[in-house]
Order: C-alpha cells, then structure tokens, then sequence
C-alpha cells in the first residue's frame, strides 16, 4: 500500500538568515482548493536530527458544529 500524503504538512528549519523565512515547507492538498477558501491547519513540534522536518502538521475542511434545530428535524420521535 502506498503511503497516502494527502493532508499533510510539513516544515523544515532554515539557517540561511538575513530577510529569508525561518522555516520553509510543503502543504499537499486533501482536494482541490478554491481561491479564497479557508483550510484549517494544524502543527505539532517534532524533535527533529538530520533533514527532518522540524514540524508536521495536518490540513483539513473548516469544522463546523451542526446546529441543534436541524439535528431535531431529523428525529423519528
């Protein structure tokens, strides 16, 4: 099975300085993303040593509760 990258971040720690990003990384999308479209997006720290990446994150569609009127609709009682 082949190792599923989709909705994933990652971040690498750059020591290049002066008016460069601190860290650089790479976001592969879950699905096709719309201009203007809000993705949430989530990081942990990792201990990182060699070319690992310094932080993994995880991108996802914006959660938003169902509201309790419409989950009354449904009720068969």
């Amino acid at each position: 099975m082949e190792y599923d990258n989709r909705g994933k971040v990652s971040l690498w720690k750059s020591d290049k300085g002066g008016s460069n990003p601190i860290l650089t990384g790479k976001v592969v999308a879950h699905r096709d993303i719309k201009e203007g479209e809000t993705i949430d997006i989530a990081l942990w720290k990792r201990d990182a040593a060699g070319n690992q990446p310094v932080m993994t994150g995880k991108i996802q569609d914006v959660y938003s509760a169902p509201n309790s009127a419409s989950l009354e609709d449904d009720l068969p009682f």
